[in-house]
C-alpha cells in the first residue's frame, strides 16, 4: 500500500499572538503557547491531567489550508505490517540502521527490545510493526508498534493505537531523522483508508518535545487534521545542558569489579554503599532482581506486577536486558550495605536518549538514600555515553527524581481521527465520555483516598 507523504512549512506555524482571541481550547492549552521548544523544559504551571479540546488551526488563524492542499509530493511512502513471527535478519539490519539515524531515539522500540516484547508480551500476534519506507527506493523510514483495539471509553469505537505494554514507558515511533513530518502524514493517510475499520490513530505515552509537537502540528496541518491531547501528565529528566556538577554532586565512585570490597560512605553519613557494575550475562544477575522486586516494594501492591508474577514478562525481562547489554544499550547498577544486595537499577539507551528502566529496592534499608545514590551515578554516565537526556519514566511525585530534577518532559495521550467527518463526531463524544470518567475516578479517589 502506498500513501502520499508530502510536507511543508506554514508561514503561519503555530502563530498566537493575541491571547484574547484565543479560544476556550487555547486557554486550557496555554503550555503550547509558552514554548515545547526543546526535548525539556523547567517545570510548567500545568497540573490537570487531561486536555479534551481539539486543536483548531483554522479558527486560531494558524493553518493555511489551501497551501496544504496544494502542497508538493517530494517522495511517497509505503505502509506495511509485520507481525513478530515475520521478523527476519534483513529487517533487523534495516531496524539496526533506522535505530542509528532516529532524530527523537527510543530504546523501548529499539529492536533488542521490542522483539522480545512482542514474543513473550504478545502471544497471539495481535501487534503488528508499521513500517514506512520510501516507495523510490524501499528504504526504511519509520516503524512502529500498533495494536487494532475495539472500544475506547466503553464504546465499539475501532481505532489503532501504537502499542504500550505494562513494561513500556516511551510510544515514540522510530523515525529517521528529516522524515518526521512525512512519516504523520503516511500514518494518517494509511487510518484513512480505516484499517479494520479504525475511526482513529492513537499515539500513547508520547514525549511531547520540541520535534514531536513541531512535526505532529505541520503532518495535521498538511492533512487538515485537529489533533485531540485526551491525556497529559510531566516525568522529571535530566538534559546535558544541566549543570552536572550541581545534580550528581553527591553522586559516588561506581566499582566497575562487582567483587570490590572498598566501600562508599553515604551522604548523611549513617551508613555505608557500595555502588557497582554488574555484569547482565551473569546468570544470576536477572535472577536476583526478579527476587528482590518481589520480595520488597512491589510484592503488597497487587497492581505494581512484580516479574516475579508472570512468567512472560520475567522471560521477556530477561531476553530483552541480555540482548541490550551485547549491544552495549542496558547497564545495571547495584547498591550494597553491610555486605548485602539492598537496590537494583537497570538502564537503558539509544542514540542520545537515556532512561531509568527498572528498580528494586529494600525501603527497610532507607530505599530513598539508595535510590538517589543509583540514579545520581546513572547520570554520570551521560557525559561519556553521548546522552543528551536522561529520562527519569517517573511521573509527577517520584520520590526521587521529582526531588532533584527541575526539568520536565511533557508526556501526552493524542487522538487523530480519519478525514471523515462521522469519525471526527465519533471521536469528540467517546472523548467527552472519557474526560468524565476520569473526573469521577479522580473524584472518588480524592474522597476515598
Amino acid at each position: 500500500m502506498t500513501v502520499g507523504a508530502d510536507w511543508a512549512k506554514s508561514d503561519a506555524f503555530w502563530l498566537m499572538r493575541n491571547n484574547a482571541q484565543l479560544s476556550r481550547f487555547g486557554r486550557s492549552f496555554a503550555f503550547v503557547k509558552k514554548g515545547l521548544r526543546f526535548g525539556a523544559v523547567k517545570a510548567m504551571p500545568v497540573d490537570f491531567a487531561t486536555i479534551d479540546d481539539p486543536i483548531n488551526r483554522a479558527a486560531l488563524g494558524c493553518f493555511n489550508a489551501s497551501k496544504a492542499e496544494n502542497a508538493e509530493l517530494p517522495y511517497r511512502l509505503t505502509v506495511s505490517l509485520i507481525r513478530c513471527s515475520e521478523i527476519d535478519d534483513a529487517f533487523r539490519d534495516e531496524w539496526r540502521a533506522l535505530e542509528d539515524s532516529s532524530l527523537n531515539p527510543n530504546p523501548y522500540f529499539a529492536h533488542w527490545f521490542l522483539e522480545p516484547a512482542m514474543r513473550h508480551l504478545d502471544p497471539a500476534e495481535e501487534v503488528r510493526i508499521v513500517a514506512l519506507r520510501r516507495a523510490e527506493n524501499s528504504m526504511l523510514v519509520a516503524l512502529a508498534p500498533f495494536v487494532f483495539q475495539k472500544g475506547y471509553a466503553k464504546l465499539p469505537l475501532k481505532h489503532v493505537c501504537v502499542w504500550t505494554h505494562a513494561h513500556c514507558f516511551n510510544g515514540a515511533p522510530l523515525i529517521r531523522e528529516g522524515f518526521s513530518v512525512a512519516a504523520y502524514s503516511a500514518l494518517f493517510d494509511w487510518v484513512d483508508t480505516r484499517p479494520e475499520d479504525s475511526v482513529f490513530i492513537r499515539f500513547a505515552m508520547l514525549p511531547f518535545d520540541g520535534e514531536t509537537r513541531n512535526a505532529i502540528d505541520e503532518a495535521c496541518a498538511l492533512r487538515d487534521r485537529n489533533f485531540r491531547v485526551q491525556d497529559y501528565y510531566e516525568r522529571a529528566v535530566l538534559t546535558a545542558d544541566n549543570d552536572f556538577d550541581t545534580v550528581v554532586s553527591s553522586g559516588r565512585s561506581l566499582k566497575e569489579n562487582e567483587n570490590s570490597s572498598e566501600e562508599t560512605p553515604h551522604s548523611d553519613g549513617r551508613s555505608n554503599v557500595e555502588l557497582t557494575a554488574l555484569p547482565i550475562e551473569k546468570s544470576d544477575v536477572l535472577t536476583d532482581f526478579i527476587s528482590l522486586e518481589n520480595a520488597t516494594w512491589k510484592n503488597p501492591d497487587p497492581e505494581s506486577l512484580p516479574l516475579e508474577q508472570s512468567t512472560a514478562d520475567a522471560l521477556f525481562f530477561r531476553e530483552a536486558m541480555e540482548a541490550g547489554e551485547k549491544e552495549g544499550a542496558v547497564r545495571c547498577l547495584a547498591a550494597v550495605t553491610d555486605g548485602e544486595q539492598k537496590a537494583m537499577l537497570f538502564t537503558m539507551q539509544l542514540g542520545s536518549r537515556l532512561s531509568a528502566f527498572k528498580i528494586a529496592y529494600d525501603n527497610a534499608a532507607d530505599g530513598l538514600t539508595i535510590r538517589k545514590l543509583l540514579m545520581e551515578t546513572a547520570a554520570q554516565q551521560m557525559p561519556s555515553s553521548s546522552a543528551g537526556i536522561f529520562d527519569s519514566c517517573a511521573r509527577k511525585g517520584h520520590s526521587v527524581a521529582d526531588d532533584f530534577w527541575s526539568e520536565r518532559l511533557p508526556i501526552v495521550q493524542i487522538n487523530i481521527p480519519t478525514k471523515r467527518t462521522s469519525d471526527k463526531i465519533l471521536l469528540r463524544i467517546s472523548a467527552t465520555l472519557e474526560k468524565i470518567k476520569l473526573k469521577v475516578l479522580r473524584a472518588v479517589s480524592g474522597k476515598f483516598g
